[in-house]
């Protein structure tokens, strides 16, 4: 089976640090962990390539414009799209897979002339996410190209039920699937028990420094609870992995709240087992859901907290309760509160038993029910029979 992966949006590097690049490597492996041969089109190839992605054949087109406005950027975008499905024609496919980008229309024109099976990946409502959070001037496209390729795909695998009632809304004749994120548990090694300082205790947080993660609440919490302990020699520490546009204004707010507080900036998906083995606890301190928003994401920090066997303080939204069983694999508490999220702190931080219990069932339940392999398998068991593949 040779499978052409596609992903024409400049804004996810394949061999990059953010969780969609983390996606696209693993969604990867899956395949090649299956015996097929992969070759991966992209508009933006990144860094950071991993070893055993070394030999990964890829071919990269990026979007090129010489105007510096949106209405130009868009048509790029749209142009390396074709390019990338040119490519594919050309090299020949048994299969495509497309990540969902916002005016790439390439899967259905592979599918069509090649006559092979299709997936269509979608991670987020790109169409509104867009309008809210950066710019789209040409909704109408947009939305066209997610007709047609969300009409013409074999199957299109949604992260979550929100992904999936935006696409049937969209494309009411879309075959959607429910499929959920997964995590690689061999490359998400777990930490070792017992080999820090009782009295200098750190939560982790693995992310994007943007709204939607809630960094401000976990920082008020770890306020609370160094001024709230019943020994005053004990106090959280704050990890933040990742980078982003906050990552200013929260560097002002933990100083401004006396808490200790390291950023490492962007690093390697590679790299972030590493830096959870010398944490105690993990947070996924998600807002509260707002009008219009609808918590999509299929979280996939908290199955790499999970695969780490990290104890995991999480707000119950979106998928989340779903995910962790609240008070065997995680802690769940209300979204955006700082004062019952300083209390599981607290608890956390009195109970060593406690965070080794947690983090061991959760690191069970991240082998046992969430490997990308049976993300994928999944997938491919939703394509019609008489397109099916067979999976090794």
């Amino acid at each position: 089976m040779r499978v052409a992966y596609l992903c024409a949006d400049p804004g996810v590097p394949v061999f990059g640090t953010k969780g969609s690049s983390v996606h696209v490597q693993e969604i990867v492996r899956a395949w090649r962990q299956s015996g097929a041969a992969v070759t991966v089109y992209c508009s933006r190839l990144g860094p950071d390539r991993p070893a055993d992605l070394a030999d990964l054949a890829v071919v990269e087109v990026p979007p090129v414009t010489t105007a510096p406005g949106g209405e130009a950027r868009e048509r790029a975008v749209q142009d390396a799209a074709l390019a990338l499905a040119d490519e594919v024609l050309r090299h020949g496919c048994g299969l495509v897979y497309e990540r969902y980008s916002l005016f790439s229309p390439a899967l259905s024109v592979v599918a069509r002339i090649l006559n092979v099976p299709s997936v269509l990946e979608v991670n987020a409502p790109l169409i509104e996410e867009q309008l809210r959070y950066r710019e789209l001037l040409d909704v109408k496209k947009a939305e066209t190209v997610l007709r047609i390729n969300a009409g013409s795909a074999d199957v299109v695998a949604c992260v979550s039920e929100p992904v999936v009632r935006w696409v049937r809304g969209r494309v009411p004749a879309a075959r959607t699937v429910l499929v959920p994120n997964g995590v690689n548990a061999g490359r998400v090694t777990a930490r070792r028990p017992g080999r820090r300082d009782p009295r200098h205790l750190t939560v982790a947080f693995v992310g994007t420094l943007k709204p939607w993660h809630g960094l401000p609440a976990l920082l008020q919490a770890v306020a609370l609870a160094n001024r709230q302990t019943d020994a005053p020699d004990r106090r959280w520490t704050v990890l933040i992995i990742g980078d982003g546009p906050g990552r200013a204004e929260l560097k002002g707010l933990a100083a401004s709240l006396g808490v200790e507080t390291v950023f490492t900036g962007a690093v390697p998906p590679a790299a972030v087992p590493g830096l959870l083995t010398g944490c105690d606890a993990a947070a996924a301190p998600y807002p509260p859901d707002t009008p219009g928003r609808d918590d999509y994401f299929s979280p996939l920090k908290v199955y790499e907290y999970m695969a780490a066997a990290m104890p995991i303080i999480a707000s119950a939204v979106g998928q989340i309760p779903t995910i962790l069983d609240d008070g065997r694999t995680g802690i769940l508490v209300p979204p955006g509160e700082p004062v019952p999220l300083a209390a599981a702190l607290t608890r956390l931080g009195a109970d060593p038993e406690l965070r080794e219990r947690l983090g061991a069932q959760a690191r069970s339940d991240a082998v046992e029910r969430f490997s990308w392999t049976g993300v994928l398998t999944k997938i491919t068991a939703a394509l019609p029979p008489a397109r099916r593949v067979v999976m090794q």
